[in-house]
């Protein structure tokens, strides 16, 4: 049966199978085969998921099907506080076949899995998620399934990133590099964060 559970270095091939599968940022993050390709996309990817991987801050979360294959992972960052995570990077396989929702972008079991990354964190009283999303592609981000919990969530425009620009100093947790393409970062807030909900229960 699926399953989730966290990736180790044992899984770091089948990670980069899936990477390898994209040609582009925007074709990954937004899970658009139809992007165009962005030279060396697939060795930064891996370069960027290896410093993540061996951070201390970092989680991976991988969906395994029926048959035990890894089929979309996911990479949250905690931040310094214990109030803030960033979902830094959400990928499928694009050829696994998943099953969706009529017309979305995402298959149930990506958005399975970010939201039980999400719920992993909200019990841990984290009320504030921050995702950088490619400008015009707002609505293929995982935030847009209307399943998924950040879609729930108050969101916030903080900073926009023209192609080209790092992002300005205190923003390193949610991204550290430049994009080609038009981006800018989005924080994603809790309406009825843990300590609000079990006030509310008393």
């Amino acid at each position: 049966m699926p399953s989730i559970r966290f990736l180790t270095p044992a899984d770091y091939a089948d990670i980069c199978d899936i990477i390898d599968k994209h040609g582009s940022g925007r074709g990954a993050w937004c899970n658009d085969t139809t992007a165009p390709e962005r030279r060396q996309f697939r060795q930064l990817a891996k370069d960027h998921m290896d410093l993540c991987f061996y951070h201390a801050m970092s989680n991976f979360w991988g969906y395994f099907d029926d048959a035990g294959k890894l089929v979309s992972w996911v990479n949250f960052t905690r931040w310094i506080d214990n109030t803030n995570v960033t979902i830094r990077s959400v990928l499928e396989d694009p050829d696994a076949g998943l099953a969706r929702q009529a017309g979305a972008v995402w298959s149930d079991a990506t958005v399975d899995l970010v939201n039980w990354g999400i719920g992993f964190f909200w019990s841990e009283g984290v009320s504030a998620f921050w995702c950088r999303l490619f400008s015009g592609y707002e609505s293929r981000h995982i935030s847009a399934h209307p399943h998924c919990l950040l879609s729930e969530y108050q969101r916030e425009k903080v900073v926009d990133l023209p192609g080209g620009q790092k992002p300005p100093a205190g923003y390193q947790r949610v991204t550290w590099s430049s994009f080609d393409d038009d981006t800018a970062i989005y924080k994603f807030s809790d309406p009825m964060p843990l300590a609000e909900y079990l006030e509310s229960r008393k």
